[in-house]
Order: C-alpha cells, then sequence, then structure tokens
C-alpha cells in the first residue's frame, strides 16, 4: 500500500487535505482519493469542495472509474468501466464511450504524462493534455536541496505544475485557479 496524504492550501491560508491511498491485489491497482476544501472569508463560507474516488487499473490503463463530487453545491458524478468496445462512460454530462486504454490525471504514476488526453476523474471530460518538462527544481521537502523534476500539464482551463523526485515519486503540485489565486499541494 501507499499513501500520499496532502495538505492544501489557498495562497498562504490552509484549506483542507485530499489524500490518496494505492493498494495492489494481483494485477489490479486501486486507487480511492478523498478531498475537502473549506474557503472563507471573514468566518463566512464562500467556497466547498467535496470529492470521492475509486479507480481501478490494471497494466496502465483505467478499469473503471466511479467519483461523487459536490463543488460548491453543483454535483457531479462520473460512473465507468471497460468493456470490449472502449470505456463506456457515464457522466453528469452524459455518455460516452472513449478508447479502451485511457488514463485520468493519475498524478501518483508519473506515466500519465505521456498521454495525449486525460479523463477529469470530477466531470467525465475527455481533455486533450499538453506537457512539458520544466527541468530539475528544488522543492522544500524537509530535505537539504531536494532537487525534484517539474512538469506543467495544460488541459482546458487546467494549469496545473507537478513536483516528482529522482525517483519518480508525486511530491508536489500547484495550480493558478480562477481567482488568480495559488492552490498547492503539499505533502503532510
Amino acid at each position: 500500500m501507499k499513501e500520499w496524504r496532502f495538505r492544501v492550501f489557498l495562497d498562504d491560508s490552509e484549506i483542507g487535505y485530499h489524500h490518496f491511498r494505492l493498494t495492489e491485489t494481483g494485477s489490479v491497482t486501486r486507487l480511492t482519493s478523498k478531498a475537502e476544501f473549506d474557503v472563507t472569508f471573514m468566518k463566512i463560507p464562500v467556497f466547498t469542495y467535496r470529492h470521492e474516488n475509486i479507480e481501478n487499473w490494471n497494466s496502465g490503463c483505467l478499469e473503471s472509474i466511479t467519483s461523487v463530487t459536490n463543488e460548491n453545491g453543483t454535483h457531479y458524478r462520473v460512473e465507468g468501466g471497460a468493456e470490449d468496445h472502449g470505456f463506456q462512460l457515464a457522466a453528469t454530462a452524459g455518455e460516452a464511450v472513449l478508447p479502451a486504454c485511457i488514463s485520468t490525471f493519475a498524478y501518483w504514476d508519473k506515466s500519465f504524462l505521456q498521454h495525449g488526453n486525460l479523463l477529469n476523474s470530477q466531470t467525465g471530460e475527455y481533455l486533450p493534455v499538453e506537457v512539458e518538462y520544466l527541468g530539475e527544481h528544488t522543492l522544500d521537502t524537509g530535505e537539504p536541496d531536494a532537487l525534484a523534476h517539474r512538469y506543467r500539464l495544460d488541459a482546458d482551463d487546467l494549469d496545473l505544475e507537478l513536483w516528482y523526485s529522482q525517483e519518480g515519486h508525486w511530491l508536489a503540485l500547484q495550480s493558478t485557479v480562477d481567482s488568480g489565486r495559488l492552490l498547492r499541494y503539499v505533502l503532510e
């Protein structure tokens, strides 16, 4: 079992967490994740986010997904599974048949950066993505002078930066959100 437990910050204010757990049983890898964010202004709630996701993987391909999200009162549901004719997807926005071997934004597995399209586990959108390697950068992980590989990922209105250790382990994420503020994931 592997776990990533991130504290989530909006600029310098901690707003919640996003936890990931990866388990392997035979050839199947299961990812479960849960996120809770609460943004307040003068102690008044202005934004809430709840997300739960279960993904099953086999040989680098998404086998099934179930997710529910409440983004500030807007509810999303995504369900899908691999079939003989492709990946059958049912989401709040509608149904689709996607290619047989797809990936989500599987930050925990650096190989997801090689895909040209990714499934958004919150909305069910299958998005074209562009990935740019930004080189090695020092990342404050508690280790002196820890060098990390940094990537930028652009997809639709998502602009993410991801950091991976020299061994390929996921270390951090940041994104500029709609309001121009910086959303950051920091390992606990």
